[in-house]
């Protein structure tokens, strides 16, 4: 399987319910070793992080593969945004930086998010096992 990079919507609910269609197929995706992780996503995490989480949750992000954020990320978020703002829909920037990165990096996104519904061009993973 390609490398998935997960929101940080599904992280949560990992973490906080664990028992989730979506929880349990990240945990199938940690352990098939595919799951990298964004500067955006662990900002979120890191930010939002009850005490008793911060551990374990800074263990697993150090081990995860990382990818950099770079201009040309910023850029086609931008133009990303733009085209979606004429058409009347509205997403958060951090969602048009997770977007840009899935396309420059060609992964799939696991997200419950549905901001992304409105993102062309993205392989979203359905939250359902086999």
């Amino acid at each position: 399987m390609a490398s998935v990079l997960v929101d940080t919507s599904v992280w949560v609910d990992y973490f906080r319910k664990g028992e989730s269609q979506a929880a349990l197929l990240l945990d199938l995706l940690i352990k098939e070793k595919t799951v990298v992780l964004c500067g955006i996503v662990e900002l979120e995490l890191l930010q939002g992080m009850r005490p008793a989480e911060k551990e374990p949750l800074q263990e697993l992000l150090t081990a995860l593969p990382f990818i950099e954020t770079e201009r040309s990320d910023f850029q086609r978020a931008g133009k990303l945004l733009g085209e979606l703002r004429s058409k009347g829909v509205q997403i958060p920037v951090t969602d048009g930086i997770i977007a840009s990165l899935c396309g420059r990096h060609g992964l799939s996104l696991l997200t419950l998010d549905k901001h992304f519904e409105h993102v062309p061009d993205i392989k979203k993973l359905k939250a359902t096992l086999k």
